[in-house]
C-alpha cells in the first residue's frame, strides 16, 4: 500500500479543466519511452492542467534528450524496482484530481485526457480503461500483436475485442479518480504483477464502478520475441494464483484454469498413449483440433495486423504454455513469488 508523503500542493479546481498526473513507470524502455512522451506532448489538454511523473527502475538514467521541452515532468528513482510501488511512489508526489497510469510501452491518442475525463464524469467511474490496439515493427511483433489480440489467444480479455462500452472487472491503462485511489491506500505494493486487477477489484467491492470505454483506443507496443512473451505470460499465470490466494472475491475464475488444462493434456496424453494405445485417438483429435484452432485464428487475425499466418498461429501454444505453466507454478507457491 502506499506510504505516508509529505502534503503536496495541488493547483487551483478547474470544472473544465481539471489537473491531471500521469504516472508513468519506466525500466530500460528508453526507445518505447521516448515515443510515449512524444504522444504526450501531442495531447490537445492544456500543458498547465497535467504533469508527468515518471517512477524510473531502469540500471542507467534516463536520457534529459527525450524529455519533451516546455511539459511538466518530473523523474522519481523508483529503488523498490516494482512497478505498483513505484507507482504509490509518483501518486504520492502527484497533484492531480485525475492520476492516469500510462505505459511506456503504450502510445496516447492527442485527446486522450478529454475524452477520458468527459467519461469518468458522465459515467460517474472510479476508473476508467480504453480498447488497446496493438502495434509492433518486426515480423514477430506483428505475429504476437495478432495472437495476443485474439480471443483464442488471450481469452475473455475485453479490451482487446470488445466493441461495446460498460462496466468491466479491470481497466487498461487506468484513469482514476484521486478520491477512490487514497480511499483505497493506492496498488499493493506486495505485488509485482497483476496488481491493476487486484486494485480494480477492491474498487469493485469498495462500490465504486470500472468502466470499459472502447470509443477510445491507446496503441500499445507488445514483446516482439517468443522468449520475452513467453516470460510475460508466465508471470501473468503465476501471479494470477498469488493475488488469487489474498482473497480477491470473484477474481479466479474457471477459464482462468483452461491454459494449465492443456498444458497437462499435452504432457499427459502421449505419455498415456504410450502405456496403453487407444488413448492416443482422443490425444490426436484434441491435438489435431487445436491445430486447426491455431490456423484458421492465425489466418484471421494475422490479415488483420499483416503477419503471416503460420507465425501467429506459433504464438498461441507459447501464449497458453507461459500461462499454463506460470499458473501451475504458482500453485505450488507458499506465498507470494518475489521478484526484483
Amino acid at each position: 500500500m502506499t506510504t505516508a508523503q509529505p502534503p503536496v500542493e495541488r493547483p487551483a479546481v478547474s470544472t473544465a479543466f481539471p489537473f491531471v498526473s500521469v504516472l508513468l513507470p519506466v525500466r530500460g524502455e528508453s526507445h518505447e519511452l521516448a515515443e510515449c512522451l512524444a504522444s504526450l506532448a501531442r495531447q490537445t489538454y492544456p500543458r498547465d492542467r497535467f504533469e508527468v511523473l515518471i517512477a524510473d527502475a531502469s540500471d542507467r538514467p534516463i536520457d534529459p534528450a527525450i524529455l519533451p521541452h516546455g511539459m511538466d515532468v518530473h523523474v522519481y528513482p523508483n529503488e523498490a524496482r516494482v512497478m505498483s510501488p513505484g507507482l504509490n511512489m509518483a501518486a504520492g508526489h502527484a497533484r492531480g484530481e485525475y492520476l492516469a497510469i500510462v505505459s511506456a510501452h503504450s502510445y496516447l491518442p492527442d485527446a486522450y485526457f478529454q475524452r477520458m475525463l468527459a467519461t469518468a464524469r458522465a459515467t460517474g467511474a472510479a476508473n476508467v480503461g480504453t480498447r488497446i490496439r496493438k502495434v509492433a515493427g518486426s515480423a514477430w511483433g506483428l505475429a504476437i500483436a495478432a495472437a495476443t489480440s485474439s480471443p483464442f489467444g488471450v481469452g475473455s480479455s475485453i479490451q482487446h475485442h470488445r466493441a461495446e462500452a460498460g462496466p468491466a472487472d479491470s481497466a487498461f491503462p487506468g484513469f482514476i479518480a484521486r478520491p477512490m485511489f487514497e480511499k483505497l491506500g493506492g496498488f499493493n505494493a506486495a505485488l509485482a504483477c497483476n496488481e491493476d486487477d487486484e486494485f480494480n477489484a477492491r474498487v469493485r467491492a469498495a462500490g465504486g464502478l470500472v468502466w470499459y470505454e472502447p470509443a477510445v483506443t491507446v496503441a500499445y507496443r507488445p514483446r516482439e520475441t517468443l522468449l520475452g512473451l513467453y516470460r510475460q505470460h508466465f508471470r501473468y499465470g503465476r501471479w494470477k494464483v498469488a493475488v488469487a490466494r489474498l482473497g480477491v472475491p470473484g477474481y479466479l475464475r474457471p477459464r482462468h484454469a483452461i491454459p494449465s488444462l492443456v498444458v497437462v493434456g499435452a504432457v499427459v496424453g502421449p505419455l498415456l498413449s504410450v502405456l496403453w494405445w487407444p488413448f492416443a485417438i482422443p490425444t490426436a483429435l484434441a491435438a489435431l483440433a487445436y491445430l486447426a484452432l491455431a490456423l484458421v485464428e492465425g489466418r484471421r487475425m494475422g490479415r488483420r495486423h499483416g503477419a503471416a499466418t503460420w507465425r501467429t498461429a506459433l504464438v498461441f501454444p507459447v501464449v497458453h504454455a507461459g500461462y499454463g505453466i506460470g499458473f501451475l507454478r504458482g500453485l505450488l507457491d507458499r506465498g507470494l513469488p518475489r521478484e526484483g
